[in-house]
């Protein structure tokens, strides 16, 4: 069963909070000056009505996320450093092989990475991640049992005692968590430019060597 988000609303006719995303379509759609997002908890989501700033936690905490596209094999994945609700680093990219289980191979390919940055930053941290099986796999709760749930447990074996785990709710409204979705994002966006630029540029240089064949039949 779906979890229940929760969608605030504040406009010049009043502040509101409703439960469905159709209901909240209705109040915003064409709607000047009014502002919506939405909410894993009631408490959150009238904490932002409120003007009230949310706790900053301590210590390192870094989001990590993945996203993935039919039109593109690769799956994407991306990692935000934060500290004092402050960003120290980021990174992204897409996975080294067509995916295996589309958004999940760059869910664990950015818990991995984020690992690997605390590793080699000599730091310990708070992994803040929104798939399920993140924590599940590297704590042993799940039994991993596809081929890439069996790579990320393999691979982070080094690197675990630098990390504790987190979840945080997907697209409700936690910046740094929106902002390493849309990094993942945007790495399969620029993996798809280049592969474009790619294939236009061995097509031409194919051409040119037919060119070039042919020139020397000629000659």
């Amino acid at each position: 069963m779906p979890k229940t988000k929760f969608y605030a609303i504040k406009g010049q006719n009043g502040n509101k909070i409703v439960t469905s995303w159709p209901e909240c379509d209705e109040l915003v759609h064409g709607v000047k000056g009014v502002a919506y997002k939405s909410f894993a908890t009631m408490e959150e989501a009238q904490a932002w009505i409120d003007g009230v700033e949310p706790e900053v936690k301590p210590g390192v905490r870094i989001y990590v996320d993945g996203s993935f596209t039919p039109s593109f094999a690769k799956a994407g994945w991306s990692f935000v450093v934060t500290e004092n609700d402050r960003e120290l680093a980021r990174g992204f990219g897409v996975t080294a092989f067509d995916a295996e289980s589309r958004n999940i191979d760059g869910e664990v390919m950015a818990s991995f990475q984020a690992m690997k940055w605390l590793d080699a930053n000599d730091r310990t941290g708070t992994i803040c991640h929104d798939y399920e099986g993140i924590a599940r796999w590297a704590r042993g709760e799940w039994k991993a049992k596809s081929n890439i749930a069996q790579q990320y447990v393999r691979a982070i074996q080094p690197y675990l005692n630098r990390a504790v785990f987190e979840k945080v709710a997907a697209h409700a409204g936690v910046k740094w968590n929106e902002l390493a979705d849309e990094l993942a994002k945007g790495a399969i966006k620029h993996a798809q430019e280049q592969q474009e630029v790619d294939l236009k540029n061995a097509q031409i240089e194919k051409t040119l060597l037919a060119a070039e064949k042919a020139t020397d039949k000629d000659m």
